[in-house]
């Protein structure tokens, strides 16, 4: 029997390893993209104020497409699309009616947004909370252009979600890519023109772009939309499985941008736009690790938990998340000892100073715990969305974003407070999700009777050995190699990456170069 089924285990590892690759190549290039959207950005606005209101404004947009078609719905609709198409009934229906509910709530929701957007800028609470009253006035106002491309989002989503289920991953890794270039065409076109407006009209031509891209894909896979409105047994297993987790991700935004807002508000100008440029580094490695991982692992793992095959489920999980801590702690280490010339290279020059550089390397030391514990997560959730619970990870999220809240609160003061100042919002949120991630692992070993922890831990410490050691070579290669950060970062960091690698190869860890070896074998062995 074990025969039998370990060419079906071969084939799956390598099809996720394939969509891996092809995820993260894609969203390498959109890496590169978008850290040239946020030079050119930097130069034209560095820490300032307009761009604190840009940042402010993005919050409840942003929030209203995470929650309605975003996180959200991919989780809920892919594995009930999923069962569709094996079934090979129903699957064009379920994605017009959700398309169709979908906007129809997210325009509901925008505009109700768009006529409280005074009142949810400026409030107590509100994202712009402490700035001067003309700083309010243009948040909410790029906050009202910025709705625009959310309900061009709540369409393009549904699709991604689609193309997913299809197992294309090709046109979905080059979505990121295309959002960054409609921004980097407002910010060099429309902001000479229009100002800081420039760069939210270039947001909503980047969703455009985003949303057009995928129609040849759409049409390919034969996937049709009608004008149905009417619930379905499949269309209420959607719903049910969407709302925890709308309720999640509406407790995890608001802990986060909300928040991060509505706290740096209280700092002064400038710390919210370093602590969002600290975000984006941060997400770039957690992008390419967490994200890709639990993308390409999740039409499997929804595969292999429709078949209620717990032992290949426990595999994924493990594997996946061996690979992904055994990649983001060095990155995560890489952020803390190399950020300070990565943010100089990158960002400095124009009204992007030498105090903003400092602004923003200050909150990215503490995004490195974030990078490690949200990859994580990316893999723990997706393996309860694919046996449609997504009640569990609410559960464990209410409580997190308590602690999450609290210690953003506590933290994010003033030094002579006692406080870390902007960094508050990065640390509280790296330690809140890693409780998350955890508690999730744990329940899943109670209810698969094991994870393999053991080989994770095992895993975990040589990953975590192999990166103090890269971190010295780093330090003391920074310290006595002359020249400037192109080299100290080329020459240093290069130098690091490979006794990081010899490391974990003598130690015995397999996961990062296993994506590789299967991707090769696959395609010597022509294996589909």
């Amino acid at each position: 029997m074990a025969t039998s089924e370990q060419p079906n285990v071969t084939t799956k590892i390598g099809r996720i390893a394939r969509s891996t690759l092809v995820i993260s190549a894609g969203w390498g290039a959109s890496i590169v993209v978008g850290l040239l959207r946020q030079r050119v950005i930097a130069g034209q606005f560095g820490t300032g104020a307009e761009l604190d209101a840009f940042t402010a404004a993005n919050v409840v947009p942003e929030l209203i497409y995470t929650m309605l078609s975003g996180g959200a719905l991919s989780f809920a609709f892919i594995p009930v699309y999923k069962e569709r198409l094996e079934k090979g009934e129903g699957a064009s229906a379920l994605f017009s009616k959700v398309v169709n509910w979908i906007f129809l709530i997210t325009l509901i929701a925008s505009s109700i947004s768009l006529v409280l957007a005074p009142w949810l800028v400026g409030s107590k609470w509100g994202v712009a909370a402490l700035y001067s009253a003309d700083i309010q006035l243009l948040t909410t106002q790029l906050m009202r252009i910025l709705l625009l491309s959310t309900l061009i989002f709540s369409i393009s989503s549904i699709i991604t979600s689609a193309l997913y289920a299809h197992e294309h991953f090709l046109i979905p890794a080059l979505l990121p890519s295309l959002y960054s270039a409609g921004i980097i065409f407002g910010a060099l076109v429309l902001v000479p023109k229009m100002g800081v407006f420039g760069i939210a009209w270039g947001a909503v031509l980047g969703s455009l772009l985003h949303l057009l891209i995928q129609i040849p894909a759409l049409i390919y896979y034969k996937v049709r939309w009608v004008p149905l409105l009417r619930f379905d047994p499949a269309l209420k297993r959607v719903a049910i499985l969407m709302f925890p987790r709308i309720v999640d991700l509406m407790m995890a935004r608001a802990s986060i941008n909300w928040l991060n807002a509505t706290l740096s508000s209280r700092l002064g100008e400038g710390r919210l736009a370093a602590l969002d440029f600290a975000y984006r580094l941060m997400n770039m490695p957690w992008t390419l690790i967490g994200t890709a991982i639990g993308i390409a692992v999740f039409p499997t793992m929804a595969a292999l938990a429709a078949q209620k095959d717990v032992n290949a489920q426990r595999k994924a999980l493990s594997g996946s998340l061996r690979a992904i801590l055994t990649l983001a702690i060095p990155a995560a280490v890489a952020l803390i000892v190399l950020g300070e010339p990565i943010i100089r290279i990158l960002f400095e020059g124009g009204e992007f100073t030498a105090e903003s550089t400092q602004l923003v390397y200050y909150a990215l030391q503490f995004y490195a715990l974030a990078l490690i514990s949200q990859s994580m997560l990316e893999v723990v959730v997706r393996a309860f969305a694919a046996q449609q619970d997504t009640y569990t990870p609410l559960y464990i999220s209410m409580f997190t974003t308590i602690v999450n809240i609290g210690l953003a609160i506590w933290l994010t003061r003033p030094f002579e407070a006692g406080g870390i100042s902007h960094a508050g919002p990065a640390l509280a949120n790296g330690i809140a999700v890693l409780i998350e991630a955890s508690i999730g692992l744990l329940i899943l070993s109670i209810r698969w009777k094991g994870v393999d922890i053991q080989h994770i831990l095992k895993d975990l410490g040589k990953a975590l050995f192999a990166s103090a050691i890269m971190a010295l070579v780093v330090i003391l290669v920074k310290r006595f190699l002359p020249g400037g950060d192109l080299i100290q970062l080329v020459i240093g960091g290069g130098l690091g990456l490979l006794i990081y690698l010899v490391i974990v190869y003598f130690l015995g860890i397999k996961e990062i170069i296993q994506i590789p070896l299967a991707m090769i074998k696959r395609r010597t062995t022509g294996d589909e």
